[in-house]
């Protein structure tokens, strides 16, 4: 960053906390992320109109006190994937500095459930990925980046969130969540990681502990290399041991990636509605 010149004006303040983080929240409240508010508040379901709004106005409270890497609309998304489920298990891998996991703890409690967060706690591991935005930007990822402690995360939760709900698990993704046994089933998965190879090996490693009906949603499509991964059917087939390259939303276009589950509850449906009738047909 440059540093001001002699006579000129002071440049003002942006970071958590500030008047500008606040102003700008209601900004992109009146526009970008209208859209994403007026749907989350009229999805209905266990979780009513009035406790939407709370945790709306929550979650704004936490970008300007916090320093995040997401929208409001992304955390919406994430938000009502959630709620809509009962007593879900949530997991998080990458939580930066507590935005996000603060978020998701309110909505998480809020559906009864519970919230795995998964971090390093020291940043990024060194690499040597090189990437292209989808707008065609380059950019590279340094080894320590988006750094922050334990502690720092815990405190961030316990003044704006739930930490009732969480439990953290620190390490490299490639020691903690293998760790984690064939037991645990998840209903919702939010990935925001960075690194190609940090999909990949979380992927691979949580995609298939999805419950029937579950998604995993990437905030990591800003990539292309994220969505050339996910867009591989013998990634899919022979890595994540799936049967086929699952149905998704948003590949190939956003940087907010939902992969659903092999068998999602639309599915079921079907499948139930296709026995009923296969039932009630006379036999003979």
């Amino acid at each position: 960053m440059d540093e001001p010149r002699p006579g000129d004006a002071p440049r003002r303040p942006r970071g958590p906390g500030t008047l500008y983080r606040r102003l700008k929240s209601l900004e992109y409240l009146a526009t970008r992320d209208r859209g994403a508010v007026l749907r989350f508040l009229v999805q209905g379901g266990a979780v009513q109109a009035p406790r939407r709004l709370d945790l709306i106005r929550r979650f704004i409270a936490i970008t300007n006190r916090t320093r995040g890497y997401h929208t409001l609309g992304e955390m919406l998304h994430v938000a009502h994937e959630i709620l809509r489920r009962p007593r879900p298990t949530v997991l998080e891998a990458g939580c930066g500095h507590g935005s996000s996991t603060a978020k998701l703890s309110l909505a998480t409690r809020a559906a009864g459930g519970r919230l795995l967060v998964f971090d390093s706690f020291r940043g990024l591991p060194a690499n040597r990925e090189q990437h292209t935005h989808l707008d065609g930007r380059a950019i590279e990822f340094r080894a320590g980046a988006f750094r922050a402690t334990l502690p720092a995360v815990q405190r961030t939760v316990a003044q704006l969130g739930a930490p009732e709900v969480c439990r953290f698990h620190k390490g490299w993704f490639a020691d903690t969540l293998p760790a984690q046994g064939s037991a645990l089933a998840l209903d919702v998965i939010l990935l925001d990681v960075d690194l190609v190879e940090s999909t990949r090996l979380c992927v691979r490693e949580l995609y298939p502990r999805l419950r029937p009906g579950g998604v995993l949603i990437t905030l990591d499509g800003q990539l292309r290399a994220t969505h050339e991964l996910l867009a591989d059917e013998s990634f899919w087939c022979d890595e994540v041991g799936a049967r086929r390259k699952p149905l998704m939303r948003g590949l190939g276009q956003d940087k907010l990636v939902t992969v659903m589950s092999q068998e999602t509850a639309p599915t079921r449906a079907r499948r139930a509605s296709l026995s009923a009738i296969l039932r009630r047909r006379p036999r003979g």
